[in-house]
């Protein structure tokens, strides 16, 4: 084992022994999740796969620095809350409000941004804090819940928040998410993927009891946070491809030109200076009078292209 390898290790068992890594009952931040997860989260099923949780691990660390900086008079960080039996840790507590942080991509935040609707199961999770701080006499009934999102790979001008009053019908559809799932698990039901298959395989610790080998690449994909980004990006790449089209169709009319046109300066690059490169004609004629084969490696195919193309709908 080599040095980097015996810290990585010691940063997993460090996870691990975690309470909260730890935690045996489904908590707020679970219950919007995939209910098949929350099944084996119920079961106690010993997870089967081993998941990277360096993401966690660094949002762990990033709460724990901001802890020590915003903690002070009337601001309360890590407190522990129930309601409807759910257990949660609300990262910040005012005296009138409840706030949470979450460190995320620089393009998840960004998708966050541009459609609201994708925080449901963020927002279901600090309600249900806040259901249990109210119930508790810990904060009054009218007062504010809100997110801090924190891009890891952005700057301070990435930061931002999203809050509203608190609404403890949002609490109650966490709580009767996980009561589904106790009665279809009661009644014998097979519990609902909700992420697909390739989602499941890099972060759930259950796929390998969850998913069979059988379970198809073309499935359905439910999640909304996940079909919003494949949208995205598909909107996206066509926009490029128009993009690129339209300024190799313009550079036909202007290639050539050089000065001032308005607000731009146009003109052309030096050519590159020659370089020595491997004749292989050469190579192979000499190979071949010597009645030698030319020396061959196995070269690595392309790599999987990312296609995202949009379904093209029968006509009515």
């Amino acid at each position: 084992m080599t040095f980097l390898d015996d810290v990585i290790k010691r940063a997993k068992d460090h996870d691990a022994s975690r309470p909260r890594s730890q935690q045996v009952s489904v908590g707020w931040s679970e219950v919007g999740g995939c209910r098949a997860y929350l099944g084996f989260r119920l079961e106690g099923a010993w997870a089967s796969d081993e998941t990277d949780t360096w993401a966690a691990q660094r949002g762990t660390a990033i709460h724990q620095y901001l802890e020590g900086i915003i903690a002070g008079p009337g601001v309360r960080t890590e407190i522990t809350t129930e309601y409807r039996g759910i257990v949660g840790h609300a990262d910040i507590v005012l005296p009138a409000g409840v706030w949470d942080w979450k460190t995320t991509s620089l393009a998840s935040s960004k998708l966050w941004t541009s459609d609201h609707s994708l925080l449901r199961q963020k927002r279901v999770q600090i309600h249900g804090y806040a259901a249990g701080m109210v119930d508790a006499g810990e904060i009054p009934e009218d007062s504010e819940v809100g997110l801090l999102v924190v891009p890891v790979d952005g700057t301070f001008a990435d930061w931002w928040s999203y809050s509203e009053p608190f609404d403890r019908s949002l609490a109650d559809e966490g709580a009767d998410r996980l009561d589904q799932v106790r009665d279809l698990m009661a009644a014998g039901e097979p519990l609902p993927k909700d992420k697909p298959l390739n989602w499941c395989s890099n972060w759930c610790p259950f796929v390998s009891l969850c998913r069979g080998q059988d379970d198809a690449k073309g499935e359905e994909i439910t999640d909304a946070e996940l079909t919003a980004a494949v949208a995205q990006y598909g909107e996206t790449a066509q926009q490029i491809t128009k993009l690129y089209k339209q300024k190799d169709g313009l550079a036909e009319m202007i290639r050539g030109l050089a000065g001032v046109a308005g607000d731009w300066r146009i003109g052309l690059s030096k050519p590159g200076d020659p370089k020595d490169v491997l004749d292989e004609e050469a190579v192979r004629a000499e190979y071949a009078a010597r009645g030698e084969a030319v020396p061959m490696t196995l070269k690595p195919g392309a790599a999987p292209r990312l296609n995202v193309r949009r379904i093209k709908k029968a006509a009515a």
